[in-house]
């Protein structure tokens, strides 16, 4: 299956009988592109913690426990979830706020990096749910600047 031009998530499945502790090879070079990816939105003050976050998931990687990620506060940074979900079926994925190329490119990557490593795991695009639009949050009759009723404003003199 080709990947899509754009994607708003890229999620790797591993197999049905993958442990988080069979990402141990492979997520010092996860976390270090993720890390590359949004060196553009990191903040100079804060040089340790990427370093310190890779720590701490190599240590939940290592007693087989559902790391943190990579979860920044960036509004426009890559984020790498690790989803509750089946913990039979660990999974993880990479996000930004909108469809993008970059998404699809450090997917695509970490899945060539997870078979050249021997990692079994499947690829999918676009799985989060997103839910329905919203519209405007409703306001209350009386309120400044809400309508009265619905057939429009009305005007006491």
């Amino acid at each position: 299956m080709t990947p899509p031009v754009k994607a708003r998530s890229g999620h790797i499945l591993l197999e049905a009988k993958g442990r988080y502790v069979d990402l141990l090879k492979v997520y010092p070079e996860i976390h270090r592109r993720v890390v590359e990816a949004n060196r553009p939105f990191a903040k100079e003050a804060e040089p340790m913690v990427p370093e310190i976050l890779l720590e701490e998931n190599l240590r939940d990687l290592r007693a087989n426990r559902k790391p943190a990620g990579y979860n920044r506060a960036e509004a426009f940074g890559m984020r790498l979830i690790f989803p509750l979900g089946d913990p039979k079926r660990p999974e993880f994925y990479f996000s930004k706020p909108l469809r993008c190329q970059e998404v699809v490119q450090l997917t695509e990557e970490v899945s060539t990096l997870m078979r050249r490593r021997g990692v079994k795991h499947t690829v999918e695009y676009d799985r989060l749910p997103l839910g329905a639009p919203r519209g405007l949050p409703a306001m209350p009759v009386g309120t400044p600047g809400a309508p009265a009723s619905p057939s429009g404003p009305s005007v006491v003199y």
